[in-house]
């Protein structure tokens, strides 16, 4: 009995590694993103602390008033930097799904592909086998005879 060997085995294997190479772009961009809106949670505490700060002094001189506002205008420059990148990443991160789900349809595909080449395999093979029975049963009947 022979061995199964898939002809498309080679091109199977890239369309793994490219499947899996998009995942791994998915999930750094998935990660970039997450690091965004933490650096937005940390600024947004600053600003509050900052504010919270200035109005908790009895005191204020104008140079830390001017001061404090300078600051929170730069937090929310800051802020609003970082929501444009992450505006940018999840349209690179939708692109990178659709790319995803085309690759891995064309892994599926290929999947299949070599699943059914597997039962035709099968299937060639139990006929060769019923033919080489039929073929030592008939040598058998003949030698008796």
């Amino acid at each position: 009995m022979s061995k199964f060997k898939y002809k498309f085995e080679g091109i199977q294997k890239v369309k793994i590694a490219f499947e899996k190479k998009a995942q791994k772009e998915l999930s750094l961009i998935e990660l970039e993103i997450s690091k965004r809106k933490e650096k937005i949670k940390i600024y947004i505490d600053d600003k509050k602390k900052q504010k919270n700060e200035v109005l908790n002094k009895k005191k204020l001189k104008a140079s830390e008033l001017i001061f404090a506002d300078k600051y929170e205008k730069v937090i929310d420059r800051k802020i609003e930097k970082l929501r444009e990148e992450i505006i940018y990443l999840e349209k690179k991160h939708n692109q990178k799904l659709i790319e995803l789900a085309q690759k891995t349809k064309e892994s599926r595909m290929f999947e299949k592909l070599k699943e059914k080449h597997i039962v035709d395999f099968r299937k060639v093979q139990m006929k060769e086998e019923l033919k080489e029975i039929d073929d030592v049963a008939a040598k058998k009947f003949m030698t008796k005879s």
